[in-house]
């Protein structure tokens, strides 16, 4: 597990101590009390259960789990299908999940047909919690919220015909500015989390440390937000000059809630356009980390070019601005004060 991003968990005989369907209502106490971790700290929760699709609602209302599961599967079939349709829905990679059921048995049918997901018991994750010391940025505790809000603008795609004009009602705004000192934890956070939207070719703790010397380095930050809420800071670029017109494209992350509305490009363009990122041409390393091949695909989209022999992309700044991007999404630059 590289980061702890989704946990899934069974309900009966692990979330309850018996079987909701035979009556019994009782929960397991430490499962309530890593529950309630689990969502201080914004780690996503989802339910996947050998249950009638029925018992849900009635589980949900009992219990008040309406705002808690960002996605829940029930039905009788395998439980290792519901749990890759949890895992296809939210995009999540099974390297940063893991599958909480009290039976060991369960546990190693997971394990045997999902790859690189953690299975554990409520113990072992309750130990996992009590030792894990990051420190949770207000996006972080907020992104239950998101993605509920996500699942509403899926919603409100479905009942729109025309899916541009839906986009258009959502008033979708990108805010790009400068980097302050009170971004660094969630810069890091991007940094970590972002895994198939990352350059990756600096180590994060090298990348954050860097942040931090002004002068040296141009960091830029873009924030976004529409009618379903506000999803913070989204995306981070940190360029270093050449002196030469040039600069180095040090770190690049981009949240993947980008992609869900098609405002990755729109992002990346934002984030070079600024002020404080406008250079004549830039370079950057590409380095796959197993994940990143949507963040390569976005660099050719935007422009970047090959050098043959290397690892390195080029963009010349011209081609930014003749770059076409959809009238449905509003970016506003500020400057840094003062």
């Amino acid at each position: 597990m590289r980061i702890l991003k989704l946990v899934i968990w069974d309900l009966d005989e692990t979330i309850l101590t018996g079987i909701f369907e035979e009556g019994d209502e009782e929960i397991n106490p430490t499962a309530s009390k890593v529950m309630r971790l689990l969502n201080e700290r914004g780690i996503l929760q989802a339910l996947a259960t050998q249950n009638p699709p029925d018992v849900i609602p009635a589980a949900n209302e009992k219990f008040g789990w309406s705002e808690l599961f960002v996605q829940v599967e029930a039905d009788l079939g395998p439980k290792a299908k519901k749990v890759r349709r949890i895992l296809d829905a939210l995009g999540i990679n099974p390297l940063d999940t893991a599958f909480v059921d009290e039976d060991p048995f369960e546990r190693g049918s997971i394990s045997a047909q999902i790859a690189e997901i953690t299975t554990c018991s409520i113990a072992d994750l309750e130990a996992y919690l009590e030792g894990d010391s990051s420190i949770v940025t207000e996006e972080a505790r907020r992104r239950p919220q998101m993605y509920r809000e996500q699942q509403s603008r899926t919603r409100g795609e479905e009942n729109t015909s025309e899916y541009d004009d839906f986009l258009r009602s959502c008033n979708i705004q990108i805010t790009v500015r400068p980097y302050l000192p009170g971004d660094a934890m969630r810069a890091e956070e991007l940094l970590t989390r972002t895994h198939r939207m990352n350059l990756g070719v600096l180590p994060v703790d090298e990348a954050v440390a860097r942040l931090s010397r002004p002068g040296e380095h141009h960091v830029v930050v873009a924030e976004m937000k529409d009618i379903y809420g506000d999803m913070g800071r989204c995306g981070i670029v940190h360029l270093t000059p050449d002196g030469g017109g040039e600069a180095i494209i040090e770190s690049l992350a981009i949240s993947c809630r980008t992609r869900a509305r098609g405002l990755s490009l729109a992002m990346l363009v934002g984030l070079l356009s600024h002020s404080d990122a406008q250079f004549e041409r830039y370079r950057c390393r590409y380095v796959f980390n197993g994940s990143n091949r949507p963040l390569r695909m976005l660099l050719m989209g935007a422009g970047f070019k090959p050098q043959p022999g290397t690892d390195e992309v080029v963009l010349d700044s011209d081609q930014l601005e003749s770059m076409e991007l959809p009238d449905w999404v509003q970016i506003d630059y500020q400057l840094a004060c003062g």
